[in-house]
């Protein structure tokens, strides 16, 4: 099986104009002390938060890592800034710095254990795709995630939100802070490395 293929059974459907605008109207309905307009706000963008935590943070961190992001949407809901971008961009934004912070947080305390000798080390556990996307390619999907956290944070993330959420160029530059170059190009050796680890049957 490819791994477009793959990819692609993980995939969500990006924003429409249309919903786009919708969120950007909850927004500041929510902003203005809407409660029901958030309460929308967040049904509607907890999917993708849920989707970039669980690939990005693992299958044991991410609930807690998107729980903790939709908390911070809602504490800073305020700063959120239509001129700069999107909601939803903004709201993955969140959710990635929220799944950066863990990650780190995490990887100091593997240190500390090391640094022990604690022979209980921190375990990290892989991320697994979503069961409803991957009924058909079960196999392939799992070896699609392990293959995912293989990759370094910013190019797995970049992957994610291109091939998982649909966001474009301009959009994943926003959220992950660098060039639009630099996105095309995690995006290319990324796909190469996830070809590479998925074996020629990918290719």
């Amino acid at each position: 099986m490819s791994l477009t293929r793959i990819l692609s059974l993980v995939a969500a459907s990006p924003d429409s104009p249309a919903q786009a605008v919708t969120r950007e109207v909850l927004a500041r309905r929510a902003t203005g002390g809407d409660r029901d307009a958030l309460e929308t706000l967040l049904r509607v963008t907890a999917p993708d938060v849920h989707a970039l935590c669980h690939h990005v943070a693992g299958r044991t961190d991410g609930p807690d890592a998107a729980q903790r992001a939709l908390e911070r949407l809602v504490v800073n809901l305020d700063r959120f800034d239509p001129e700069r971008g999107s909601f939803r961009t903004w709201a993955l934004t969140v959710a990635r710095n929220v799944c950066r912070d863990r990650q780190r947080r995490r990887g100091l305390e593997r240190a500390t254990f090391a640094d022990e000798g604690d022979a209980m080390t921190a375990r990290h556990d892989d991320p697994a795709p979503s069961p409803e996307r991957i009924v058909l390619a079960r196999i392939d999907a799992e070896h699609l995630a392990h293959a995912l956290q293989d990759l370094p944070e910013p190019m797995r993330s970049a992957i994610v939100l291109f091939h998982v959420h649909g966001s474009s160029y301009e959009d994943i530059a926003a959220t992950l802070d660098v060039p639009k170059g630099t996105v095309m190009t995690w995006l290319h050796r990324g796909r190469r490395r996830l070809r590479d680890a998925l074996g020629e049957e990918s290719r």
